[in-house]
């Protein structure tokens, strides 16, 4: 699980980062959210993938699997955006843009983690 949070303490670090104005930084710290976004939604996808038909835990899955790929996509448009103006001391408005819904995106995958029940526990029968 811990590495499916990376992604948010990396764009909340970039986010912080832009802040205080460190705006390369912060371009650094997306481009290193990249991967760690790329590896969050292939497990998330994997586990989808591996999951028996009309399991309990099916619906979470994909609203996981979902927010993680919007995740990747998200920090790919923030980090393409500022790559694209290295030396401007301002942020592009997309770039803030893309960054505000990193942060939103993957503070609800986050939430899905941490609300949804262990993979391969019991189903609650009614």
């Amino acid at each position: 699980m811990s590495s499916r949070l990376l992604p948010l303490a990396l764009v909340a670090s970039a986010a912080l980062a832009d802040g205080r104005e460190r705006h390369q930084l912060a371009f650094y710290l997306l481009v290193a959210a990249v991967p760690a976004a790329a590896i969050a939604a292939l497990s998330a996808f994997g586990e989808l993938v591996e999951l028996p038909g009309r399991e309990a835990g099916e619906l979470a899955a994909r609203v996981e699997a979902t927010l993680a790929v919007l995740g990747l996509l998200a920090v790919l448009l923030a980090a393409g955006v500022r790559g694209q103006s290295p030396e401007v001391s301002a942020v592009p408005t997309l770039g803030v843009s893309a960054l505000v819904l990193c942060l939103v995106v993957f503070a609800a995958h986050s939430l899905t983690l941490l609300a949804a029940p262990p993979r391969g526990a019991p189903a609650a029968e009614s």
